[in-house]
């Protein structure tokens, strides 16, 4: 099996011949012209602060207080803290050793989650959804495993990046490899519109996903595209695979 991440930063040529428009000058016209800044407060990146834990910490809260609490809650719980650290560490952290001392957050740790919390779940309920779905499952094809997207907001998936630094050409990617996975899924709808957000700075883009997949395909659409992109990625590994 093989991660949504390794496929998006590696398979250089695959992307090329399924997605040949999708390259570093799409992204910085994407950058300056589809990219839009929520009106949230900016969170800095101080030097002690482990980012994946924060921003991966401040997810799960996110929905766990989804319609049900408040991050405050849940932030002033400090058993119900520890114990989303702890399994948001475990996610995370696969092929690391760590103590479970290391599972406490700081003081600017503890400040950071909850404003990267409470930015989210702003940038949530400025789309006054019908439907919020954290985590959608997406079966798996060929050697890609059953995965997760983000969240979904009614009928637009969402990819999140908590970073500070401009969006990139794998971030499109892995979003696109959720968005194949559901095209031709026979028992779920495909999203109409997707995009991403980072609760860092507060940029985010929404897009329809047939409008991109031409514009990167040069006229191709969204079970096009995804379907021959999806056969080649499994033929190659089933190549490499053999030598």
């Amino acid at each position: 099996m093989i991660s949504e991440r390794t496929i998006s930063e590696k398979f250089t040529s695959i992307w090329k011949l399924s997605f040949p428009f999708l390259n570093s000058n799409f992204m910085r016209v994407f950058n300056e012209s589809q990219v839009y800044k929520f009106e949230q407060s900016e969170v800095d990146m101080p030097n002690d602060v482990r980012y994946d834990l924060v921003a991966e910490s401040a997810f799960n809260i996110v929905a766990k207080a989804y319609n049900n609490c408040s991050v405050d809650d849940i932030v002033s719980d400090i058993e119900m803290l520890n114990s989303i650290v702890k399994q948001t560490a475990e996610s995370i952290w696969l092929f690391t050793k760590y103590n479970k001392d290391e599972l406490i957050l700081n003081e600017s740790e503890i400040e950071q989650v909850i404003q990267l919390s409470n930015n989210f779940l702003g940038f949530i309920a400025s789309h006054n959804a019908t439907t919020v779905n954290f985590k959608p499952s997406l079966k798996g094809f060929g050697f890609i495993p059953d995965l997760e997207g983000d969240v979904s907001i009614d009928d637009i998936l969402y990819e999140v990046k908590t970073v500070k630094r401009n969006f990139k050409t794998s971030d499109l990617k892995q979003l696109s490899i959720y968005l194949a996975l559901r095209q031709v899924d026979d028992n779920h709808k495909s999203w109409e519109y997707a995009g991403l957000y980072n609760p860092r700075t507060g940029a985010y883009s929404k897009f329809k996903v047939s409008s991109f997949i031409s514009s990167v395909t040069g006229g191709k659409t969204p079970n096009e595209a995804f379907s021959d992109f999806l056969d080649t990625l499994i033929r190659d590994m089933q190549v490499d695979s053999k030598f």
